[in-house]
């Protein structure tokens, strides 16, 4: 009598590359829920420089909870914080509502605020989470000093900004 699947040479091979083939699965799967983009802003020295605007919104044009904010990667020469505050939609990014566009709803508005005497470059890359996709945007930001034409690097007061939850504005001092 034959007992199947005992002593098959070949079965512990294909439960490995059943393994490994899921195991690819899943990171693609979680790979494409991730939308990656650029983006640049500017601003004046010792001045907060808005960088975008998240809101979140149902069928009707009212609010829902705003999208969470992650910070990934922090800045060299400055801080970043979220404010709450009324946003008109400019753009749809993830859902079906585009008629909301014009609308006005609460949300949150990202900020970077340079170090005190800094000017020149500096980047960052925060994340958004949406209900259905999560978006990865790296920034480039230019500080503008005034007449200033080259970078000048601040004292550094306060310790760099960690990477996790973007802390609202009221919680940051500048």
């Amino acid at each position: 009598m034959v007992r199947p699947f005992t002593r098959c040479p070949f079965l512990p091979s294909v439960v490995i590359v059943l393994l490994a083939l899921l195991g690819v699965t899943a990171a693609r799967a979680d790979d494409s829920a991730v939308r990656h983009e650029t983006f640049a802003a500017a601003g004046r020295a010792d001045h907060a420089i808005a960088i975008r605007e998240h809101a979140g919104w149902n069928a009707a044009c009212e609010p829902i909870d705003a999208p969470s904010l992650t910070l990934d990667a922090p800045p060299h020469h400055g801080r970043v914080c979220a404010r709450v505050e009324t946003i008109t939609i400019r753009s749809l990014y993830a859902g079906t509502v585009g008629a909301c566009i014009g609308h006005r709803v609460r949300g949150v508005r990202l900020e970077y605020r340079p170090d005190n005497g800094f000017a020149g470059a500096d980047a960052l890359r925060y994340a958004v989470q949406y209900p259905s996709v999560r978006r990865a945007i790296d920034v480039s930001v230019t500080v503008k000093g005034e007449g200033a034409s080259q970078q000048v690097a601040a004292l550094p007061l306060l310790p760099r900004q960690q990477a996790g939850p973007v802390p609202p504005c009221a919680d940051l001092m500048f």
